[in-house]
């Protein structure tokens, strides 16, 4: 317990700090989703949710990206379901704007050798750490996480995804009180070491139906837990409309390589959305659209991935 003169002083410097350019929290590196979020904060569990194809994986390497290698900010990355290679080729192509499936064949061009030849140093340098185990409990996560932090002062961690990690190794019967335990273990591991805890989950079917608009997802789509809405304190969801063939919003808007960024819940600030520019087949993200309009068709007809 501490009382109120023990914080006031540090709060008003941090606040003096800031200005338009330099958050208080942790920039996304994204412009438009930094003015609805308002940055990553310490000491909080921020959910990313989106369906099989929506570029959720890809979205937070692309954050990765610019925490760890654009900020220098010490950031782990957990993977439940990919490879130590594959992770490194996901940051590989989202940093050097490299389609990931030559990275994955070896098939590159001349030209991005070169980008390779001149970018890796900067990624290998990076503060970034990687951590693929084919199976984790939660209490392992805890463990990784508070050995990162003592040895590496990790200040973001992502966990891909919520839906591959289990209370305990073997079978449980009841699969919805075991992810509400999860979710709460995370919510109190970020607060205790004063991180960011960066969670992507699933979402259930409900988006798929004709009868939604535009499938938009919405919070009651997050799946097996009606506990990750209420222990996050911010749930994003990553929404490609182009993924269901809605090639324009409702004012005529051109959504094609475009992503929605739903803020759905803030605790500590607005709601909204961020409309980012995508090129899947090299896993980016982008504040403003990086290509003539005669690339487009070279650059967005072919070789699409989505994570």
């Amino acid at each position: 317990m501490k009382e109120i003169k023990d914080t006031i002083y540090n709060s008003v410097k941090r606040i003096q700090e800031a200005t338009p350019d330099h958050l208080i929290e942790l920039s996304t590196g994204f412009e438009r989703l930094d003015e609805v979020l308002g940055g990553l904060v310490e000491g909080t569990l921020v959910t990313i949710g989106g369906r099989t194809g929506m570029g959720k994986t890809a979205f937070a390497f692309n954050l990765l990206r610019n925490l760890a290698i654009e900020k220098n900010i010490p950031s782990l990355y957990i993977s439940l379901e990919g490879t130590e290679q594959l992770c490194t080729n996901m940051l590989i192509a989202c940093t050097l704007n490299i389609k990931y499936r030559g990275l994955l064949s070896g098939q590159l061009v001349a030209e991005e050798w070169e980008k390779i030849d001149k970018g890796l140093p900067r990624i290998a340098n990076a503060p970034v750490y990687l951590d693929t185990k084919s199976t984790y409990t939660i209490d392992d996560i805890c463990k990784t996480v508070e050995e990162s932090v003592q040895e590496h002062q990790i200040k973001v961690v992502f966990i891909d995804y919520l839906q591959l990690i289990f209370a305990k190794t073997g079978f449980t019967e009841n699969r919805y009180l075991e992810l509400n335990y999860i979710t709460r273990k995370l919510k109190a591991l970020a607060k205790e070491f004063n991180i960011t805890i960066v969670l992507l989950s699933q979402l259930n079917r409900n988006a798929e139906d004709d009868k939604r608009f535009e499938h938009r997802p919405v919070l009651t789509d997050l799946r097996d837990s009606g506990t990750i809405c209420d222990d996050s304190d911010v749930v994003c969801f990553v929404h490609r409309p182009e993924y269901y063939r809605i090639y324009q919003d409702e004012k005529g808007n051109d959504m094609r390589n475009k992503a929605l960024i739903i803020v759905a819940k803030n605790r500590l600030g607005y709601t909204g959305e961020a409309v980012l520019y995508t090129n899947m087949s090299t896993l980016t993200f982008f504040n403003e659209y990086p290509y003539k309009r005669d690339e487009i068709k070279e650059v967005f007809s072919t070789d699409t991935l989505a994570f």
